[in-house]
Parts: structure tokens; sequence; C-alpha cells
């Protein structure tokens, strides 16, 4: 059963990566073959999000969209199930969203945000002219919808079928706890994240300083391109990195995952803290959205909504050693059991198991 995978982004877009291509191994094993077919190529991916090189990015949407459009007239002979992951169609084109209802096999959509909410601040004219309608018309069209999380399941139930909520999940064998490193004169606590989230932790800076009044600790962020600033700790900026992926969050003694509380972050996965969590790292975050069903506050984490919160729980941390040990074992148990690749692969192979057995059922 051949698997044809269209995406936006190539592997370098951690969505793609993480609700597509890390399945490969259980999909194989199952008797799928998978195959991405990503809108950009890593060459554009490296430049979309850059201020400027406007003729550089409508020649790479031009491209993706020729691609896009040849790839789709040959899915009926390539592909016996085709799995739609978030913008398979930038800005709702649709022209290439037509040649989706000749195609004879189930098809599949996978989301990790709102897609249905205006989104992508700061893109301007593109923002404007998105579709906001296309990711509802695919489900419809589609034999199972996999929803990161409640929230957006609740959203696709009236147009779709089936849905499955599918959290975004790591692979606990490659993300896990770090050999125990020499002993530090300040802890780090670390955020990771990109040019579209780093506003939240931004917010937090007062917070951070006033911890800083009375623990020493270093800011490591990894990702955001925008030069920070405070008084009392030091940070230390790096460019996220492929390579460094795991590193990174191991080199934390406590993840920080800040975030807003609208309709947008509730759409959000609460990935980054499970990758935090999976590598033994405790962490502080928001009470938004499903960050209270990854964090257990007080047990497996801290859950924070307010300023108040974030100085008094980075410092009960900061503070105590054994009850950042304590957590980082309780929330590596919470991604073991809840949001491994082990433990959640059983549900994405029998939807779609089922969806390939229904379609040649009614065929």
């Amino acid at each position: 059963m051949r698997i044809l995978a269209i995406a936006t982004n190539p592997e370098t877009g951690a969505s793609t990566r993480f609700r597509v291509l890390q399945w490969e191994p259980y999909l194989r094993a199952a008797g799928f073959s998978l195959t991405l077919d990503a809108f950009y190529s890593p060459d554009a991916a490296s430049v979309l999000y850059r201020p400027g090189r406007y003729l550089s990015k409508l020649y790479y949407v031009l491209a993706g969209s020729l691609r896009r459009a040849v790839s789709l007239a040959r899915a009926a002979r390539n592909a016996d199930i085709l799995f739609i992951h978030r913008e398979a169609f930038p800005l709702g084109q649709k022209i290439l969203f037509k040649r989706l209802k000749s195609f004879s096999g189930p098809i599949v959509y996978d989301y990790d945000d709102a897609m249905f909410l205006p989104q992508r601040l700061g893109r301007g004219v593109l923002a404007r002219i998105e579709n906001l309608e296309t990711p509802r018309e695919v489900m419809a069209l589609s034999a199972v919808v996999f929803a990161g999380n409640q929230f957006l399941a609740d959203y696709a139930r009236p147009h779709a079928k089936r849905v499955v909520v599918l959290p975004t999940c790591v692979d606990a064998g490659r993300f896990k706890p770090a050999e125990p490193a020499g002993r530090r004169d300040r802890c780090v606590v670390g955020w990771i994240g990109s040019h579209s989230t780093v506003k939240y932790l931004k917010s937090i800076l007062p917070a951070l300083e006033r911890v800083a009044d009375k623990h020493k600790f270093e800011l490591y962020v990894v990702g955001g391109s925008t030069p920070l600033h405070a008084e009392g700790f030091p940070i230390v900026q790096v460019p996220w990195s492929l390579q460094r992926e795991v590193v990174d969050f191991q080199r934390c003694d406590i993840g920080i995952y800040p975030l807003w509380n609208d309709p947008w972050t509730h759409g959000k996965c609460g990935f980054k803290g499970i990758q935090f969590m999976a590598c033994g790292v405790p962490i502080v975050a928001s009470l938004v959205g499903m960050n209270r069903e990854i964090v257990e506050d007080g047990m497996n984490g801290f859950l924070a909504s307010s300023e108040e919160d974030w100085v008094e729980r980075l410092g009960l941390l900061l503070s105590d050693q054994a009850l950042r040990q304590r957590f980082g074992e309780a929330g590596r148990r919470t991604v073991e059991e809840r949001y491994s690749l082990l433990a959640n692969a059983p549900r994405l192979v029998g939807s779609l198991q089922d969806a390939w057995n229904h379609r040649r059922r009614t065929a």
C-alpha cells in the first residue's frame, strides 16, 4: 500500500519531520511504503521566512505549484493513499484542490495547528489572500482526519467522516536524558523555538529578570533570530540546527514553554514541552491549551498563568536539584506512556488500515 505524503515543507520543517517522516519504520513494518512530496524545496524553506527576497519567494511558490500539480496528476498511478499534511495547498490554490476529487483511493488529512484561523502574522499580502476554507474542504474529502489535539479535533468533527486525536510524538529512543553533566556554577534555563514564537519568550523576560535577583542562571535560546536583552543574567543565542536538535534539549537544566492564551495557541500541540520532558528536563509551561493535558502541575512539571507564577516556580526549580530530578523522571515517564512513537503507532497504523479496507469494500 503506497502512501504519498503531501506536505508544505521538506524534512527541515519540524511538522513534516515529526508528523510524517518519523512514522516511516512503523508504516513499513505494517506493509505501507511512504513517499514525501514537499511543496517547497530545502532551498526555498531557507529563505521563505526571512525579510525581503521577494522575487526568490515568488519563484519558489511558482515552482512548488508546478511540482504539486505534476505530483497530483500522477497520484492515481503512483499512490494508493494520499496523506495530506497541513498546508498541502499554500494559499488554498483551488486549481490544485480540484485534483483531489478525482483520486480513487482514501485521502487522509493531518494537522497540528489551527489552520482555519487567520495566522502567520506579518506575512502582509499573503495573509490577506490566504484561503482559510481549504482545511475543512480537504477534511470533507478525507476518510480520516488526524488532529494533533482535542481543540483541533473539535473543529474537524462537523466536517469529517472520522477524526482521530494523534498527538505530535517523539522517538523516545532518540530524545532521551543525557549522561549526567559535571558540576556547573549556574543552571541553564532553555527555550527552543523559531522567529514566529520568540514573541512568547520576550513576554516573560521581565519575570526572568526578577528570578535573576535571587538565582544565578543562563538563558539558552535556540532558534529565535531576534537579539534579546535582559538585566541580571546572560543570554546565549544560537541558530536552530537539525544536527544539534536533541543535544540542545539535553543541554538544559530547566525548559520553559511560554505561550499566550488565545485561539491560535489552543491549536498548538505542546510539542516543545514534550521534547523537553522526553529528555528528562523539568519544564515550566504556560497554563494554556494542550499544556494542561501534558503537564500535571506539581507532579511532572509546573504550569504558570501569571508573572508571579513564573517567578515562583522557576525559583523553586532553580533552588532544588532533587525537585528538578523528580520532575524530569516523571516527565520522561509521561512521554513514554502517552506521547512516544511506540505508544501511538498502533492508532496511526490501524486508522490507515481501516481507511484502506473500507475503500476496498466500497469500491
